[in-house]
C-alpha cells in the first residue's frame, strides 16, 4: 500500500500549475456532484470538496456510447466497474464495482445500493436491481460513487444513482431508431416541453432481438414520464416509471460445447418476465440562499415470473417410483422408465414497495467559515408474496427440459412448493457536514443509522416463520485539501452494512439447501454485513496549450475494504440446489486511475484499474462440482486467507475517443480489455484464471441535416470469443451426453453491426 500512497502524491505533484504557464487567465470551472441519495438541484457540493471518490456520466456521454443499456454504457466508460456475465443477456448484467455487486440475480449478495430520482430501487425480496427497467434513452446523469454510508443498506462498495430527464433540463422531440444483427429491432422516443411554470417529459424504448446465442430472444418494453411545476420557492414532480419485459437468461454453457458451438446454451428454457410500474412524488423548497428542503413519496410495484429447464438428481431406479441420489425411492411417478430426467422450477415474485425521504441543505458560515450540513430520513416498506414449485421434466436431445407435468414434492429431499409472504420495513437517519477549516482545506464528519426489520410468514404451515431486527450506526470522516487551484487531495474513511434479505434468510442452513431462486427452507439466523473502507486520492485538471486546446481532467485514488460476515451464495450437494453462509472477513483493494480530455472536437478517455479481492480467513465453502473436491469424495472446500474472491478480474483498462473529421462526420471507437478471474467455485485458485481479452468497438455518425442524422456501429469489431464468466458443473449429469471438461462458461456477444437513424427538433 505505501507504493499506491506514493503513486498518488507523484501524480499530484506532477499536474502543477506549471503545465498550464502559456495562459494568462483562466476561470476556474466547479462541478456540483451529490453527496446523498436525494440529491437535490443546484444544493450539492463543489467536487474538489468531497473526500470520496465520485464518477459520472451526463446524458451526452451516455448517448455516445450508443449503448441502450445503462450496464454496457458502465462498463465501458467507469473506471472499476465490471460486467460479470453470469446470465448471459445484456438485458440482465450483473455489474460489480470493486467486486461489489448490483445484479439482477436472484441469490446474488447485493453490495451496491442504486437509486433513482432518489428512490431506492433495490428490490424488496433479495435487494436486486433490475437494470432492464430503466430506460436509457431518458437518463439525464448517472453518478458511480464509492462508499458512503449516507446511501443507506447495501452501500458496502459504493452506491449508483440515476437522476432521469425532464421538461426544465430537456426540450424538443427525438426519434431514434436502429437495426441489424441478430434481428435487432429497436427504437426509442422522447419529448420534452415548457410551458411557463409548467413542463413535461415524455420517454418511451423499445429493444427485440434473437440473441447472440440459441434461443436468446428479448422483448423489452420500458417509459419513464415526468410532470413538473416550478414558480417561486418550489420545483414539484409527478413521475411515473413502467416496463413490461420477457427475455431469456442462457447462463453459461459447457466448455465442450462452446469450443463446437460458441452460441451454445446448456439445459433451458429459462425464461424471464418482468414487469413494474412505479409512481413518484419529489417536492423541492428553496426556503432561503442557504436552506433548502427535498422530499419524495413513492409507490413501486414489481412482479416476476421465471421458468427455468434443469438437470435433477431424480432418476428411474427399476421402481415404479424414481429414486433420489442416495438411492432412497420417491413418490415421484416414473413415467418415462430410464428416461433422461429433468425439472422444470418456477417461482412467481410479487412486490409491492412504498415509502419516502426527507433532506434538507443548509449552507449557512459558521464562524465566518464556508459550511455544508446535509441532513435527512428515509423509510422503504416492502411487502413480497413469493411462490415456487417444481415439476417433473424430460431433457430432449435438443438440452430443452419437456415439462411432464407431476408436481415433484419431495419433504425429505427438501423439494416442496413454497408460498412466503415476506415484509421488510428499513429506516434510515443521516446528516453529513462539511466545514472549510481554511479556503484549501475542508473536512467531512457524519453517518447513518439503519433499522431493517424483516419478517417471514409461512403460507403453507409454519416451517418458514421466522425474520430478524438489525440496526446499526456507520460514520464517516474525512478531508480534501486544495494542494493547487487546479489540484486537491482527499481522504476519507467510512462504514456501511447491509442487513440479510428475506430471501437469504430463508436459505441459510447447508442441511436443508434451497434451489436459491426457487425455494426457500426455514434456517438458522444470518448475521449482517459491515463493510470498513478507507481511501485517499488525488484529482484534478490542467491544460497543455502547445500540444492540445482543450482540457484534461483527471483522478487517481486507492482504496481497501475489509467486509466483515460477509454473505455469500453457496452450491449445495444436492443438485440445483444452494445455500447463504456468512463466510468471515473478505477484503477488496485496488487503484483506480482515469483521465479525461475534451476540446471542440475531440473527446477522449484512459483509465486503469487493479482490483484486489481476497478472504481474510478460513471458511468451508460448498462446491461439489469443484474436481478436487469430487475426487476426494466432498462437497465443499476449504478456503484459506489469502485465496482470491471468485469472478473478479484484477486488471481493466479502458479507452475511447470521438473525433469530429468535419461538423457533421464523427467517428470514434472504445476498447476494454480485462484480465480474467478464477471460476465460480474454486475459490481456492486451484484452477487459473479464465483468459484475458480485448473487445473493440467503432462508431460513426453523420449530421445530414440540422435535424437528421444516420449512424452505424460495430461491436467486438475483432470477434472475439471473450470468456466473461467461468463456472463448474456435474459433467456426466445428462447421461446421453456427456461431456469431459467440468467447466462452463459465458461468452461475450460475437461480431455485431448496426445502422440507425435519430430525427431531432
Amino acid at each position: 500500500m505505501r507504493k499506491l500512497w506514493s503513486a498518488a502524491s507523484l501524480a499530484a505533484l506532477m499536474t502543477s500549475p506549471a503545465l498550464g504557464q502559456g495562459k494568462t487567465e483562466q476561470l476556474e470551472e466547479i462541478e456540483i456532484v451529490a453527496t446523498s441519495p436525494v440529491a437535490i438541484p443546484g444544493a450539492g457540493i463543489e467536487r474538489a470538496k468531497v473526500p470520496t471518490t465520485v464518477h459520472t456520466l451526463d446524458a451526452a456521454e451516455l448517448a455516445q456510447t450508443g449503448q441502450s443499456e445503462i450496464g454496457a454504457a458502465l462498463t465501458r466508460r467507469t473506471p472499476g466497474v465490471n460486467n460479470v456475465d453470469v446470465a448471459g443477456n445484456p438485458f440482465q448484467p450483473q455489474i460489480e464495482y470493486r467486486g461489489f455487486s448490483a445484479s439482477p440475480i436472484q441469490g446474488t449478495p447485493q453490495g451496491l445500493a442504486v437509486y433513482q430520482n432518489g428512490v431506492r430501487i433495490n428490490e424488496a425480496w433479495g435487494d436486486t436491481v433490475n437494470w432492464d427497467l430503466i430506460p436509457a434513452v431518458a437518463i439525464e446523469r448517472l453518478s458511480l460513487f464509492s462508499a458512503n454510508p449516507a446511501f443507506g443498506l447495501n452501500a458496502l462498495g459504493g452506491a449508483v444513482s440515476v437522476d432521469m430527464k425532464n421538461g426544465f433540463n430537456w426540450q424538443g422531440f427525438e426519434v431514434d431508431m436502429r437495426g441489424g444483427s441478430n434481428f435487432r429491432r429497436q427504437g426509442s422516443v422522447q419529448y420534452g416541453v415548457k410551458s411557463g411554470d409548467f413542463a413535461a417529459y415524455l420517454a418511451l424504448e423499445g429493444v427485440g432481438d434473437k440473441g447472440s446465442r440459441h434461443f436468446s430472444d428479448a422483448n423489452v418494453r420500458r417509459g419513464y414520464a415526468d410532470l413538473g411545476y416550478r414558480a417561486g420557492i418550489a420545483e414539484l414532480h409527478a413521475t411515473v416509471g413502467f416496463g413490461a419485459n420477457r427475455f431469456t437468461s442462457t447462463g453459461p454453457a459447457p466448455a465442450d460445447m462452446i469450443v463446437v458451438d460458441p452460441r451454445a446454451i446448456y439445459t433451458f428454457p429459462q425464461r424471464i418476465q418482468n414487469s413494474m410500474t412505479q409512481f413518484a412524488l419529489t417536492a423541492a423548497f428553496d426556503f432561503s440562499p442557504t436552506w433548502k428542503v427535498k422530499a419524495h413519496l413513492y409507490h413501486r410495484a414489481f412482479d416476476q415470473a421465471r421458468t427455468d429447464g434443469n438437470t435433477t438428481d431424480f432418476q428411474s431406479c427399476g421402481a415404479a417410483v424414481l429414486c433420489d441420489n442416495n438411492g432412497l425411492a420417491t413418490s415421484i411417478p416414473d413415467v418415462m422408465p430410464g428416461a433422461p430426467y429433468g425439472v422444470v422450477d418456477r417461482t412467481w415474485v410479487r412486490s409491492r414497495t412504498f415509502g419516502g425521504g426527507v433532506q434538507a441543505t443548509n449552507t449557512d458560515q459558521i464562524f465566518g467559515h464556508s459550511n455544508h450540513m446535509t441532513f435527512g430520513a428515509s423509510y422503504d416498506s416492502g411487502t413480497t408474496n413469493f411462490k415456487a414449485a417444481e415439476t417433473l421434466g424430460v431433457i430432449l436431445p435438443n438440452l430443452f427440459t419437456q415439462d411432464l407435468g407431476p408436481l415433484v414434492n419431495e419433504p425429505a429431499n427438501d423439494v416442496v412448493p413454497v408460498s412466503l409472504k415476506a415484509t421488510n420495513k428499513y429506516l434510515g437517519l443521516y446528516a453529513l457536514d462539511t466545514f472549510d477549516v481554511t479556503d484549501r482545506l475542508s473536512v467531512t464528519l457524519g453517518g447513518r443509522y439503519n433499522l431493517a426489520k424483516i419478517a417471514l410468514y409461512d403460507q403453507l404451515g409454519a416451517s418458514l416463520n421466522g425474520g430478524g431486527t438489525f440496526g446499526r450506526f456507520n460514520p464517516t470522516a474525512g478531508a480534501t485539501f486544495k494542494l493547487t487551484p487546479d489540484v486537491s487531495l482527499f481522504a476519507n474513511y467510512s462504514e456501511a452494512n447491509r442487513a440479510p434479505t428475506p430471501l437469504e434468510l430463508g436459505c441459510a442452513d447447508p442441511n436443508r439447501p434451497c434451489g436459491i431462486d426457487n425455494f426457500v427452507v426455514s434456517d438458522p439466523p444470518l448475521k449482517q454485513v459491515v463493510s470498513r473502507t478507507v481511501e485517499a486520492g488525488a484529482r484534478g485538471h490542467f491544460t497543455l496549450a502547445s500540444v492540445a486546446p482543450g482540457k484534461f481532467d483527471w483522478s487517481l485514488g486507492i482504496y481497501r475494504t475489509i467486509n466483515s460476515n460477509d454473505i455469500m451464495s453457496v452450491p449445495s450437494v444436492v443438485t440445483g440446489r444452494g445455500y447463504f453462509v456468512n463466510a468471515g472477513r473478505t477484503q477488496r483493494q485496488g487503484v483506480e486511475a482515469s483521465l479525461n480530455y475534451r476540446d471542440e472536437r475531440l473527446s477522449a478517455y484512459l483509465n486503469y484499474t487493479f482490483t484486489d479481492a481476497r478472504f481474510r480467513d478460513y471458511v468451508t465453502l460448498g462446491s461439489p462440482n469443484n474436481p478436487l473436491a469430487m475426487a476426494i469424495g466432498s462437497a465443499s472446500i476449504m478456503v484459506t486467507p489469502g485465496a482470491h474472491l471468485a469472478s473478479v478480474s484484477p486488471h481493466r483498462i479502458k479507452a475511447g475517443a470521438d473525433y469530429a473529421l468535419t461538423p457533421q462526420w464523427k467517428v470514434g471507437g472504445d476498447v476494454v480489455f480485462a484480465t480474467g478471474g478464477y471460476l465460480r467455485g474454486d475459490e481456492i485458485n486451484a484452477f487459473g484464471r479464465t483468459p484475458s481479452y480485448t473487445l473493440v468497438n467503432l462508431r460513426t455518425s453523420y449530421q445530414v441535416t440540422k435535424q437528421f442524422q444516420i449512424y452505424g456501429m460495430v461491436e467486438n469489431a475483432t470477434n472475439v470469443k471473450a470468456r466473461t464468466f467461468g463456472a463448474f458443473f456435474s459433467p456426466t449429469q445428462i447421461a446421453f451426453m456427456p461431456f469431459n471438461d467440468p467447466r462452463q462458461y459465458s461468452l461475450a456477444p460475437p461480431l455485431s453491426a448496426y445502422l440507425g437513424m435519430k430525427y431531432t427538433f
